[in-house]
């Protein structure tokens, strides 16, 4: 089925602007090619060396980070770290990785976790039918549903690590990936890792990530996150995301590029599976929480209005 109107081809643009706006905010560092492997970080044949003397409060020196991942890349690493079809998600219902299982949807969207029914309402797919199983989310949704999760990450990322954006995008996008996987209240209980981060201890905060039930439970994806941070670079070819699209698995059929090369199919296919093309902008706005007096951002509300055509 294929785009009817040029005018719609004009409201989807505009969503898309929508998202680009809010995915532009996200991590600032690193977006540009990265550099050829350092001697300091990757010294022996890939292994993890630390950076000595890093100070946390400044930049660190572009040029000493070892290879780099961009926007695109970190994302793509996090989406394959939830599962084989990375960016593009996986439209039916399926259970995670843990004990017992969650049911989860697109790029690791937990439907048990709280608020997962009017998230999944607020982009205009039935909630119910989703977690039996008789519709499919579109990739419309899929991502909007990723990047609302991606940019909670990073939200809580900069109220407990003041200089989060200074850091090199390998060690940023395993504290993205750890707080998209687990929440970000879940992720606040690592004070040792946070308090390691901070320092400049990157041997500490490496030992952190795998020493934890959370790395038990989701294995390789623990111990490729101690090498990132461990290095401050990507040290072994095979940690750098198989590709940073979402083409879906039924091929190109009318969809449209989202910001970061995000290819967005809204038109999936799924014989029996109700199915919609959906138009949604949605607005998202911060959740609060004072502790010690101190406001801490616990979350985001999203509101969408969506249009089925």
């Amino acid at each position: 089925m294929a785009i009817r109107t040029s005018a719609r081809r004009k409201l989807l643009s505009t969503v898309i602007a929508t998202a680009a706006l809010v995915l532009s905010s996200l991590v600032a560092t690193t977006t540009m090619a990265a550099p050829a492997l350092a001697a300091a970080p990757c010294a022996g044949g890939g292994m993890a060396v630390p950076v000595e003397g890093t100070d946390p409060t400044a930049p660190e020196n572009p040029e000493d980070q070892g290879q780099q991942m961009t926007l695109e890349q970190m994302q793509a690493y996090v989406a394959y770290n939830e599962g084989p079809y990375g960016l593009a998600g996986n439209a039916h219902v399926y259970p995670d990785s843990a004990t017992p299982p969650h049911p989860t949807v697109g790029i690791g969207f937990n439907l048990d976790r709280a608020g997962a029914r009017e998230t999944i309402t607020a982009v205009g797919a039935d909630y119910d039918a989703v977690r039996a199983g008789t519709q499919n989310l579109t990739q419309f949704q899929i991502t909007t549903l990723f990047v609302n999760d991606w940019n909670a990450a990073v939200k809580t990322l900069r109220t407990v690590i003041p200089n989060f954006d200074q850091l090199s995008s390998a060690r940023q996008v395993v504290l993205i990936d750890m707080a998209f996987a687990m929440g970000g209240a879940k992720f606040l209980t690592f004070k040792k890792m946070i308090a390691a981060v901070n320092s400049g201890d990157w041997n500490a905060a490496g030992y952190e990530v795998v020493h934890s039930d959370w790395a038990s439970q989701v294995g390789q994806r623990a111990q490729k996150n101690q090498r990132l941070m461990t290095a401050g670079a990507v040290c072994r070819p095979t940690d750098m995301p198989k590709k940073t699209t979402a083409t879906p698995r039924g091929g190109n059929s009318g969809g449209t590029v989202y910001p970061g090369g995000i290819y967005s199919e809204p038109l999936p296919g799924g014989g029996g599976i109700r199915t919609y093309w959906v138009l949604t902008v949605c607005t998202i706005t911060d959740v609060y929480q004072v502790r010690d007096g101190v406001p801490v951002y616990i979350g985001s509300n999203m509101v969408c209005s969506s249009t089925a055509a």
